[in-house]
Order: C-alpha cells, then structure tokens, then sequence
C-alpha cells in the first residue's frame, strides 16, 4: 500500500511538472567579427529581445577581428547543429566560404550588419554603408560652403577608414569618393586604414595632419575613431606641432550616432565632434527575423537600415532620450527578472497543491475502501461523476481536435484558391510565349518572391517549372484529340520553338510528340 501511494504521488508531481515545461528550444549561434562598443550594444540589443522569444537560446562567440578564426567558429557552429546562425563578418570574402558552408548544410543564415558576396544566406540585416558614404560627402559639402570655400582654394579632408577588405569600409569610401565627384569646393588629400579601433586611428591621423597640415575636416568610418581623431587634432594644434596658415578649427565627422556613455552623441554634446551619420545595429530586429525564420513566418530576407545625419542641433534630444529609453530598459530588465522569480515561486507552489491533492485523493481512497460496504451508493455515484469528467474532456479533446480539422481545411481552401488562380492564370496566357514570373505575379497581386514561395511550397516546382509542366499537359492533350501538326501544337501552347518543344515534352512524357500521332493513327 505504501509503494502504490508513493507511485501515486510521484506520478502527479511529474505531471504537474511537465505542464510547465517550455516548448521546443532553439539554439542560435551568433558569430561576431570584433567586441568593440558597436558590437556589444547590438548583443545587448539581441539579449533584451529574448525576453519575447523565450524560446531561442544564444551562444555568442567573437573573433577580435580575425577572418580566419571567424571561419573555424563558424564551421564549430555546424558540427554543433545550430538551429540557426547570426553572421556578422569581419571581411566578406575571406568569411564567405563558411558561410556558404553553413547554408549549404541547412542552417539558416541571417548576416548582420556587413554583407556577404553571392545568394548563399537567408536574410540579410544591416544599414546603408554606401548612403553613409553620401552622407559624409554631403556634409563636406555644406562645410565647404559654410566657409566659402572654392575649387582654387577647396576644404581639405583627410579619411581615416575601418579594416581594409571590410564591406563598411570599402562602401562607405566608395559613397564618399562618388558623393564628392561633382563637389569642386572639396577635396580628399589622403586617407589611412585604422581598423575601427582607436589607438591606430591616433596614429593615422597624426601621420595624416603631418603630411597635410592645411587640412580642415577629418571624417572618420564610425566613432571610436573620430573621438580619437579628436583628441590628436586638440593635442597638435594646442602644441604647434604642425605649420598652418589657416586660423580655423579643423572639423570632425563620425559615423554610428551611438548613444549612450562614450558614443558619438554624446562626444558630439561634448563639443569633441561636429557631427556623426547614424548606422543602427538593430539587435532586436535580428532577433526578431530569427523567430520568424524557425517558426516559419514570413519575413523580409533584404532589410536595408536608413541612416542620417546628427549635428549639435539634434544631439542633445537624441542624448536626453538614450537616457529615458535606457532607464525604461533597466526597469523593464528588473521586472523581468522579478517575473522570472515570482513564477519560480508559482511553479513550486503549483507542485505543493498538487502534491497536496494527491494526498487527499489517496486518504479520500483509503476511506471508500474501508467503509465500501455500506458507502456503496456514493461510491457509485462518484464514479459516475468521475465518468462524466472523463467524457467531458473527452469531448473537449474532440472539439479542439474538429477546431483543428476546420482550421486544417480553410488553409487547405486557401491553398486550393491560390493553385486555382495561378492555374487560370498560366492557361489564360498559355499561348504567350513571354509569359514570365513577373506577368504572373501581377495579375495576382503578390511580389515574385511570394509567387515563387508558394508555388515551390505547394506543388514542389518553381513558377517557371509549373508553366511549363501545364503547356505540355495541354500540348499532349491536343496531339491526341486535334488533328493539329506538331509545330501548330508547340505554337498554341507558347513554346516559340518547336525543336524545343520536342526537347521539352520528350523530357516531360518519355516519348516524342511524334509518337501521339502515330497512337491517334492507329486507333
């Protein structure tokens, strides 16, 4: 009696237990290319996001700017079977092999903030690096004529640049160079790779100040470096280490517009910069697409970031909110953790109850068994009640279950409806020979991606396949019952060739079209 007691209270602990349980976990490897400030405000960003999606575990990994280890961990990634994988990558094409590597074994690939060269990836999240570029040229521009400067007498501007080889670097240097082809007022006198960091960036721009001393601005690929810029600027002037004529100050450009301590707004409060281009990181949008993607959700697979320019005049409300946003995020942090306590608290509390439940059922039990004889009725009635709860949920059980066939059934009408208008469609244009994807996704107002997604998902072909597969059913079906010649045929199903079309329906049926005569014929 006591074993069968304890099994009873063991059994109902582990239900109770297993009721919360969470659903399936994914895990999601993020392979970052540095851990400079940019990089860890966007893992905080990823970080805070999961409070929505509980259900994703990260593993963060960060290879100090080295491509050749980014690749090694992210091929650790795929013997680890990640359920999907984050890439930023430090340059694009010494870490697009493992990418396409990644991609090629079934991960979903979602590239962050640099892009990757070819197809091989599944969404790609990031800013504009090249409208950067423009931005900064268009800034020089403005200075240029703010001071009256003239094509004999232009604003001199030396770049310090990111890693050399990097898709920011190279973008944002060629939107420079092509922001500034028509600008005659400005002139870039030299430029120095400084690796997104600030101890080169002090270096290059102290070599550069040197070998230009007239210069008048200096814009910087992100914000590190223009700070450091800034310091090296207000050390030589101060010091006279370099000859110029000008009196004028020379100006300072960033790029990130990151807020916070330490960030080009704030630098940009503090009079150290004169102005910064945004460019977002956007962690919890990353997050986000990556939920999407594993629960199979639509989703955009180019997300392209917009980017602007902060000056003085917009630098201090941007200051004052990146403080009241980050006060609401650490509240919001402490109520999660306080949520995450309390309902620990819950879920024991919900074990005691039911431990104490079983307790009563088992003395309830052991009651109605010893006073059987003359507690009969009730008894009776008790498993009747218990009966009728049964059939209860049973009957709950089936309801959700014809719920379930009823939803089944709509998205299978849904499916049908699609299949059926995409087939009208393909035979109402069955004779045009130009009838593409794009034609096709006009007439029934979805985008080419979308056509080419449900296609492929629901008749296992592409768009181009599936009209090709119906003008052949229909060839075949007029070689049997017209009296048509084979080049007729080919014509009035849209093939503009009738070798072709013999290719295409002998790879189609297994037979020439020739054959179908010659059966019609006989019989």
């Amino acid at each position: 009696m006591k074993r069968a007691i304890s099994a009873i209270l063991m059994a109902l602990t582990l239900i109770s237990c297993s009721q919360n349980r969470p659903t399936r976990i994914y895990h999601v490897g993020v392979s970052q290319c540095s851990d400079d400030a940019w990089r860890t405000k966007m893992n905080e960003e990823m970080e805070n996001e999961l409070i929505f999606h509980p259900e994703l575990q990260l593993s963060i990994r960060q290879a100090n700017d080295n491509s050749q280890l980014q690749c090694l961990q992210i091929d650790s990634f795929i013997a680890e079977g990640v359920d999907l994988l984050i890439v930023s990558p430090n340059e694009a094409e010494e870490v697009k092999p493992a990418v396409s590597r990644a991609f090629d074994a079934g991960i979903p690939v979602i590239v962050a903030d640099r892009q990757v060269t070819g197809e091989k990836y599944t969404a790609f999240i990031g800013g504009d690096n090249y409208a950067v570029g423009i931005n900064m040229a268009n800034w020089l521009a403005e200075q240029a004529n703010n001071s009256h400067a003239t094509s004999d007498q232009p604003l001199q501007v030396i770049e310090v640049m990111g890693l050399q080889g990097s898709t920011p670097c190279v973008w944002r240097h060629k939107g420079l160079l092509d922001g500034l082809k028509n600008v005659k007022n400005v002139r870039l006198m030299g430029s120095g790779n400084a690796d997104w960091f600030a101890a080169p960036a002090r270096v290059v721009t102290d070599s550069l100040l040197h070998l230009y001393p007239e210069t008048d601005a200096i814009v910087a690929q992100n914000d590190i470096m223009a700070i450091a810029a800034s310091e090296v600027v207000e050390k030589v002037l101060s010091a006279n280490e370099i000859d110029r004529t000008k009196n004028t100050r020379i100006y300072i450009l960033g790029t990130d517009a990151m807020t916070g301590p330490g960030g080009g707004v704030e630098a940009i409060v503090q009079g150290k910069l004169d102005a910064s281009v945004t460019y977002a990181s956007r962690g919890d949008m990353v997050i986000a697409t990556a939920a999407k993607i594993l629960h199979g959700a639509p989703y955009l697979r180019d997300t392209v970031l917009p980017t602007m320019l902060v000056d003085p005049s917009t630098a201090e409300t941007m200051h004052l909110m990146s403080r009241e946003i980050a006060h609401y995020v650490a509240t919001i942090t402490a109520l999660q953790k306080r949520i995450t306590t309390l309902w620990n608290v819950s879920r024991m509390q919900k074990a005691l109850l039911y431990t104490a439940m079983a307790c009563l059922i088992v003395l309830i039990t052991l009651l109605l068994v010893l006073l059987s004889d003359v507690r009969y009725r009730r008894h009776v009635r008790l498993e009747r009640a218990e009966s009728a709860r049964i059939v209860a949920k049973q009957q709950q059980q089936l309801e959700h279950i014809t719920a379930e066939l009823e939803r089944t059934k709509a998205s299978m009408s849904a499916e049908e409806q699609f299949m059926q208008r995409l087939q009208n469609q393909i035979e109402k244009h069955l004779s045009d020979s130009e009838l593409s994807i794009e034609m096709l996704s006009e007439e029934l107002g979805i985008s080419r991606t979308q056509l080419f997604r449900k296609t492929k998902a629901f008749t296992g072909v592409s768009p181009i396949e599936l009209i090709r597969h119906v003008r052949l059913r229909k060839a075949q079906q007029l070689l049997r019952k017209t009296d048509s010649t084979i080049q007729q045929v080919a014509y009035e199903v849209g093939f503009s060739s009738p070798s072709y079309f013999t290719k295409c329906y002998k790879e189609f049926f297994g037979t020439n079209p020739s054959s179908e005569h010659s059966e019609k014929k006989d019989n």
